[in-house]
């Protein structure tokens, strides 16, 4: 456990007595008389806010005010190479506790924390998690208060596409109390396919509508004697739209053909706005603190699919024509009226957290309600069946040319409403304390119910389907911490610090069987700069709420089909899949943490990890012919083979097989000051770098039994390397951040075909000056009072996934803009504290 330790030099005879009121000498709770000097006193407390569990790298405020961010979600992303190099979300405590579902600290403002704490890797089973997940201690500063407002613009530097952001947010701490209130608005425009350079779709595109002979050549030779020339096509006349035309009507349009870029139509990424708001009030209740959250959002997005054509006969004799033989009548359904995408989706949630200690247990409880309801409107094209049995009916009231019922466009909306309630109950109790430590005992159980109800209809509201289904699941922990040795300055361990965390779970869900689950982890350290761990675990594996019953969203979804080598954009269905089955997983973990210098300077850890996954659960992959050919029910195509729709919902697969091999360093020094006792003096800048290596060794996926494995390194384009880095310099008022990625090329092999993937290196780049800091601007607040100025650079080097054959020609659909056609993204960001 980490301490605070004051010295103290008493003054005067030996019968004086020290501060605090003991006699010289004596030796009270807290109060070490030192060893070296007689007349020097070491006092010892423990430091507000701190975890069960010493920590193994901490941040202080300094350190915290150089990265720039502006939140504390923010700032644990740019921190997590120093936390988890393998991306996994931390598990937070909040001033020591357990954060429970309380979220609304992930926005508090990151001026709000004294210090950043990330726990020894043993920690995890002593909050109730897996052995080996990382834990955050986020310890707030005792008073502070902040009013701030923040405006961001992004757009691509390539044009076509914007967005911004406006939020307000007031934060206030005074010792155990606090609250954060925050309010947020944002929008992004449509990113339209006319914004790139893209190959257009293939077909006949018109505005207004025309007629032609259905075979081609001629419509009618009495039309071209009206026109007084062969007429071979003539728009649709403006009259029609009220009345039947004539042959003279047709005369006057004869050769007028209205063509459109069908590119002006879709969108590439769809126009999107959303609010949220949050409310988050901390307080003690006696010998507890009690924590309650609010929370609501809406979001909606509209994307355009392409304009609607159809073609269908109008047969001679027809109330509606004029001509002596069958034409072919071409039209868009309402103009310039595009297919719509849209998607809206709304949530409110609430949630209790309350801790304390009862007799000796550290418990925490958790409730949370939330509701959800997410509406799906997708259009796919005109129903040209119904039209031609419309016109073959010889309806009079019909008009093919004019407006159109909206009954006639093939589209589904969808409508899917979720409630959740769930609770979660940790507590944790020394059981006896050992020579080397506390032997802690840790219990957690979790209970959810969760009701979701969806309705799907068509363009005209009939019904198509509607379920409701309604699920529980429990699911309980218990492990055990037990210290073997442990190595302090006042009694070495002959062994170091040897720590074993043993575990066992079950989880029980409706209509399912109970799920088992065992792990045990061992954390040794016999130096002081060496840190091993190790790791097995065996559970099974069941699906959550989420997987089994989150709202069906359908999408368009730009990808690459294998099969006909194009581009395809077919409609790409997620959400909740209730057909998933359990299946059980096995992992082996083992690390290695070495500190050279003995301190947090240079970290260097090494890693391995396999996993063994039977029946697991898992997102669908890419669609390749090995997928295809393992999941046709989830593959729709047309007549002609084109790609329409993917249901791409969470699978089961038979089997999963990884292997992974990781080395990461981390270095982080100030620079530039010297240091008094106990703490670094000035204002130091401070430099962090972070490198992380990845190597696949083993990556193998059986989709189902009886096919051939498939080996996701040499056919499937994984990466067998991978790179990331990160250094960022800077202090208090002023830094930057320069981080990137890299992969080795990949393989795939597709239809016939090849595929070599050679990924780019990704570069990001940011920045932030606070003007009165940085330039020292005193006197009268004023416009650069608390002003705060950010730059985001995403992208910086404009990359794209380059996509050849064998031979090193670039298949169709594989271009710079139709791979990634966005590029390089600026963020600008204004800050102001009030």
């Amino acid at each position: 456990m980490m301490a605070h330790t004051a010295f103290a030099r008493a003054e005067g005879d030996k019968g004086d007595v020290a501060a605090g009121g003991s006699p010289q000498g004596a030796v009270l709770p807290g109060v070490i008389a030192s060893r070296d000097d007689p007349d020097e006193i070491v006092v010892t407390a423990n430091r507000r806010g701190e975890a069960k569990v010493a920590a193994e790298t901490e941040f202080g405020e300094e350190e915290i005010a150089s990265r720039g961010a502006d939140s504390i979600q923010d700032l644990l992303t740019r921190l997590a190479p120093f936390i988890d190099g393998g991306g996994e979300e931390p598990v937070i405590l909040i001033n020591g506790k357990p954060a429970g579902f309380d979220r609304s600290i992930l926005s508090y403002p990151a001026e709000a924390l004294d210090r950043l704490a990330v726990l020894k890797p043993d920690a995890g089973t002593l909050y109730g998690e897996t052995a080996g997940r990382r834990v955050v201690n986020l310890v707030l500063k005792k008073n502070f208060a902040m009013l701030n407002a923040d405006a961001a613009a992004d757009y691509a530097t390539a044009g076509g596409q914007y967005g911004g952001t406006l939020s307000v947010r007031r934060t206030a701490i005074s010792g155990d109390t606090r609250w954060n209130a925050q309010a947020r608005v944002g929008a992004d425009s449509a990113f339209r396919k006319t914004a790139r350079d893209l190959p257009r779709q293939g077909g006949v595109f018109d505005s207004v509508g025309f007629v032609s002979a259905p075979g081609g050549g001629e419509i009618d030779p009495a039309l071209s004697l009206a026109a007084g020339r062969r007429v071979t096509a003539a728009a649709i006349p403006p009259g029609a739209l009220t009345g039947t035309p004539g042959l003279d009507d047709f005369a006057a349009t004869a050769g007028d053909l209205h063509p459109v870029d069908p590119n002006r139509f879709e969108t590439l990424q769809s126009s999107r706005r959303n609010a949220t708001f949050g409310l988050g009030v901390v307080r003690p209740l006696g010998d507890f603190s009690v924590a309650l959250n609010l929370d609501a959002s809406r979001s909606s997005s509209d994307g355009l699919r392409g304009l609607p054509m159809a073609s269908v006969v109008l047969p001679a004799g027809h109330p509606w024509s004029p001509f002596a033989d069958d034409v072919a009548l071409t039209r868009p359904f309402a103009g310039a009226r595009a297919l719509r995408a849209d998607n809206e989706a709304t949530s409110l949630g609430a949630s209790l957290t309350l801790t304390g200690n009862i007799r000796g247990w550290q418990t925490s409880l958790a409730a949370r309600y939330a509701h959800s309801q997410t509406d799906n409107f997708l259009e796919s094209g005109i129903d040209v069946a119904r039209v031609q049995q419309l016109i073959d009916s010889r309806d009079p009231a019909f008009n093919p040319y004019g407006l159109w019922d909206e009954g006639l466009m093939i589209a589904t909306r969808s409508r899917t409403k979720g409630e959740n309630l769930s609770a979660r109950f940790n507590a944790r109790k020394t059981v006896i304390d050992l020579p080397a430590g506390p032997l802690t005992w840790n219990l957690t159980a979790n209970t959810g119910r969760n009701r979701t109800q969806r309705r799907e209809s068509d363009a005209a509201g009939n019904l198509i389907a509607s379920n409701s289904v309604t699920r529980s699941q429990s699911s309980g922990l218990m492990s055990l911490s037990v210290p073997i040795s442990r190595d302090d300055a006042t009694e070495p361990g002959w062994l170091g610090d040897l720590t074993v965390d043993l575990s066992a779970s079950a989880q029980a869900m409706t209509n399912s069987r109970v799920q088992k689950g065992f792990g045990g982890n061992v954390s040794w350290s016999p130096w002081p700069a060496l840190q091993l761990q190790g790791g097995i675990e065996y559970a099974d594996a069941a699906p959550s709420f989420d997987q089994l019953d989150a709202p069906i969203v359908t999408t368009i979804n730009r990808i690459f089909d294998y099969a006909r080598q194009e581009i395809a954009e077919p409609a790409w269905i997620t959400g909740g899949n209730p057909d998933l089955k359990r299946g059980r997983r096995q992992s082996l973990t083992l690390t290695a943490t070495v500190r050279p210098l003995g301190n947090q300077i240079l970290t260097v850890n090494l890693g391995y990890r396999q996993s063994v996954a039977k029946g697991g659960l898992a997102v669908f992959p890419e669609l390749t012919p090995a997928i295809e050919a393992a999941f046709p029910e989830r593959v729709t195509r047309d007549a002609a083979g084109r790609l329409v729709a993917v249901d791409a919902r969470a699978i089961n697969l038979a089997r999963d097989t990884n292997a992974d091999l990781s080395t990461s360093v981390a270095l982080r020094m100030a620079l530039g000051a010297g240091e008094r006792r106990g703490e670094t003096a000035g204002d130091p800048l401070q430099l962090n770098l972070s490198l992380n290596h990845g190597m696949r060794l083993k990556s193998e996926l059986l989709t189902r039994p009886g096919v051939p494995v498939i080996d996701q390194l040499r056919a499937g384009g994984q990466s067998r390397h991978s790179l990331s880095f990160q250094v960022s310099i800077g202090r208090r008022g002023i830094g930057g951040n320069l981080s990137g990625s890299w992969s080795s090329p990949g393989r795939l092999r597709g239809g016939d075909g090849v595929f070599v993937f050679k990924p780019p290196l990704k570069l990001n780049l940011s920045a932030f000056i606070e003007p009165d800091r940085t330039f020292a601007i005193t006197g009268k607040k004023g416009l650069m009072s608390g002003l705060k100025l950010s730059v985001d650079i995403n992208d910086l080097l404009n990359g794209y996934r380059r996509v050849t054959r064998e031979d090193g020609t670039v298949p169709a659909g594989y271009s710079r803009n139709e791979i990634e056609p966005l590029g390089r993204v600026v963020r600008l960001t204004v800050r102001k504290k009030f």
